[in-house]
């Protein structure tokens, strides 16, 4: 059986792989190279047509020069009423714009007011330097009398009112002391009435000759009793009327008023009675 040498063998088949591969790779870089040059060829053969470009002429301003001058026309524009519709020019108004507007109305007013009193003043005046001027002695004299005799009309009717302010003044003094004069009248004749009463009904007792001795009244009727039998002790016929809510212990009758007295005296030790009439 023959040797036969494998390895010799596979490296003379993979140098040919490798030779056959680079003559491909030249070939298609030459190839690639051709192209090109033709591409380039034909771009090089076609005329570049160069569209004429048309010169635009800027137009010479006819424009005046920029003034020197400061104009305040936007100001003026601002400020400038046109006359329009009034309910078309304040629905398109806002409020700043409408207070802004009332401000320069009021404003306008203001100065036409004084200017107004200005003009007055300045009129009065002239005409005051013009009657001064005119004015006589006759005249100055007649105006001095006629200052003096207002001043003293003015003082009369300043003495006038005071005078009439011290009548009422008096009136009213003199009607007060009126009042007070019957509020005493009335009540001394109230004082004399009770008096006369207080009299009458201690006189009536005493033209009878019926007197006793009241020696305490007393809410509680015990304390009445408690006084009555203090008294029937020291000797006195005492007895306890009671009526509404008071208990009133009493001695007597009596006797005449004297008789009441001396009982009144002797009674004192024992509690302080009051002589009444029975």
């Amino acid at each position: 059986m023959p040797n036969r040498d494998y390895a010799a063998r596979s490296k003379n088949k993979k140098s040919g792989n490798k030779f056959l591969i680079l003559i491909i790779i030249i070939l298609l870089l030459i190839l690639s190279g051709l192209a090109l040059l033709l591409l380039s060829d034909n771009n090089n053969k076609q005329p570049t047509v160069v569209a004429p470009q048309a010169q635009s002429q800027q137009p010479k301003s006819s424009l005046p020069s920029r003034p020197e001058e400061v104009y305040s026309y936007i100001k003026d524009l601002e400020t400038r009423e046109v006359p329009v519709d009034k309910n078309s020019k304040l629905a398109q108004l806002t409020k700043e714009q409408e207070q802004k507007i009332q401000q320069q109305k009021e404003a306008e007013k203001r100065k036409l007011e004084q200017q107004t009193q200005a003009v007055a003043n300045q009129s009065g005046t002239q005409e005051t330097e013009d009657v001064a001027e005119v004015a006589t002695p006759e005249d100055t004299q007649a105006a001095l009398a006629k200052k003096a005799e207002e001043q003293r009309i003015a003082e009369e009717k300043r003495k006038q009112a005071a005078e009439l302010r011290k009548q009422q003044e008096q009136a009213k003094k003199a009607e007060q002391q009126k009042q007070e004069q019957e509020k005493t009248t009335q009540k001394d004749t109230a004082q004399q009435k009770i008096v006369a009463t207080t009299k009458s009904a201690s006189e009536a007792p005493k033209s009878s000759g019926k007197f006793g001795l009241q020696c305490g009244a007393f809410k509680n009727k015990a304390q009445a009793e408690n006084m009555q039998a203090r008294l029937a002790m020291a000797g006195y016929n005492a007895r306890i009327s009671s009526s509404a809510d008071w208990n009133r212990v009493f001695v007597g009758p009596i006797g005449d008023r004297s008789a009441a007295s001396a009982a009144q005296s002797n009674a004192r030790s024992v509690a302080e009675c009051l002589i009444i009439g029975m």
